[in-house]
């Protein structure tokens, strides 16, 4: 790095994002063999090898420490694969074990927490697109190609953390099984200036999307008339530009967009234009960098010329609104996503739901949306899902689907009062809530 300017390739060391644990238990989870008590406690594993049985990455424990089970794990699915009966599933016990192939890469996922099948495997195909966005599908399929026994892991070196981030965000976050972007309250005025900013920027040649993302919440975006970028390739890029790496300076890196176009790269261009925002460039040009620092200072320069990046920093640096900020008592967490938009939001949870009950109910609402949106001639509408320390609430309508938790104490008709509370109030704040009228050109 010079003068605050980092040029990245796509395999340059991408430090992990903020951890909730010290570096010496970030550390400690990696040195774990599949024999030890502390990597059979887990209750999720993830896994991906090459199809010779070469270890590529897990979520816990070092990866040559696990050769034995990789290689355990290829012989499984290759002799499925010679019967002409690819394995998918299994269970043992109380776990789940998930199998994806993809390529020349084989991807497992293991719980022992009753994820269904379907979700796990959701979420290795979101794992497996992580991949691809380091590397392409044509640079996986000729390597392996050249050489089958090829150890991946020389090219994805130093993205261990990029990974991990994204695997732990499935487990604590809704946005990537909603399949939709999630979005930043700000009022609707704000967000029209902040768009005319980057309009009046004057897109340079090659440039296909600009827009402006506050920890992984879409502000604003400016794209082609005719073009949108798939949310799935949008998550890949929000998770990038989260990790510490990126927090000064400019960054200029090749990705893949697998959803776009899984063979090439195009090339982004990151800086953080206040604390909390990000300004995220996409360019076909990949020695577009110079006109695209130009192209942020004439950004920088229009935010800052009133009190608009200022303001647009404060409502970034409060992160998600309070549940008691919808109008309504009584409510844990929720989440609402618009279909038309294809975006949605969620509040903070209440600060009596402490982490494990966090993760429990992310996952109940992952699991109640595989029923709701199943389709079938005649899908769920709405469950209602109660257990000992709270009630979840799943609702699908034909222009969204609504997410909610109270107080196992409170009864079905409140809960249905409450949420057609909160119906009104995001009908009311709708315009402030998403990205309604993006700009393009």
């Amino acid at each position: 790095m010079a003068d605050g300017i980092a040029y990245l390739s796509a395999t340059d060391a991408i430090g992990p994002t903020t951890p909730s644990s010290s570096n010496d238990e970030l550390s400690a989870e990696k040195l774990d063999d599949f024999s030890s008590p502390s990597w059979r406690k887990r209750s999720r594993h993830f896994l991906v090898l090459s199809s010779a049985g070469k270890p590529i990455y897990s979520r816990f424990g070092n990866e040559a420490q696990l050769s034995t089970l990789m290689s355990a794990v290829q012989a499984i699915i290759s002799t499925f694969a010679d019967m002409s009966d690819p394995v998918k599933s299994m269970t043992m016990g109380q776990h789940t074990i998930v199998f994806y192939t993809n390529g020349p890469l084989y991807l497992l996922a293991v719980s022992d927490r009753g994820d269904p099948a379907e979700l796990l495997r959701n979420e290795l195909q979101l794992l497996h697109s992580q991949i691809v966005s380091i590397l392409t599908s044509a640079q996986l399929t000729k390597i392996f190609e050249q050489r089958s026994n090829f150890d991946l892991r020389q090219l994805l070196g130093g993205t261990e953390g990029l990974i991990d981030h994204m695997v732990d965000k499935l487990d604590t976050d809704l946005s990537f099984a909603l399949g939709s972007l999630d979005t930043l309250w700000i009022r609707y005025k704000l967000r029209e200036r902040i768009g005319k900013a980057l309009l009046a920027a004057r897109p340079p040649k090659g440039l296909l999307y600009a827009m402006l993302v506050a920890d992984m919440k879409l502000v604003t975006l400016l794209r082609p008339r005719k073009h949108s970028l798939h949310p799935s390739d949008l998550h890949l890029l929000f998770n990038m530009a989260t990790s510490r790496t990126f927090l000064t300076g400019e960054h200029w890196m090749p990705m893949c967009f697998p959803k776009f176009n899984d063979q090439g790269f195009l090339h982004v261009y990151l800086s953080y234009i206040s604390p909390y925002v990000a300004l995220i460039l996409v360019s076909a040009d990949r020695d577009g960098f110079p006109a695209l620092t130009l192209c942020r200072e004439r950004i920088y320069e229009d935010l800052s010329s009133d009190d608009a990046l200022q303001r647009l920093d404060d409502a970034a640096s409060q992160r998600a609104l309070r549940p008691s900020e919808l109008g309504v008592t009584g409510l844990l967490q929720l989440y609402y996503r618009n279909k038309t938009l294809v975006q949605h939001f969620g509040t903070r949870f209440d600060d009596s739901v402490d982490e494990d009950q966090r993760r429990r109910i992310i996952n109940t609402y992952k699991r109640l949306r595989l029923y709701i949106s199943g389709g079938g001639l005649n899908p769920l509408r709405i469950i209602y899902h109660k257990c000992e320390s709270d009630t979840v609430l799943a609702w699908q309508s034909s222009s969204f689907e609504l997410y909610a938790t109270v107080a196992p104490t409170m009864e079905v008709k409140g809960m249905i009062r409450l949420v057609n509370s909160v119906l009104e109030w995001i009908k009311n704040e709708e315009d402030h809530l998403f990205v309604v009228n993006a700009p393009s050109y």
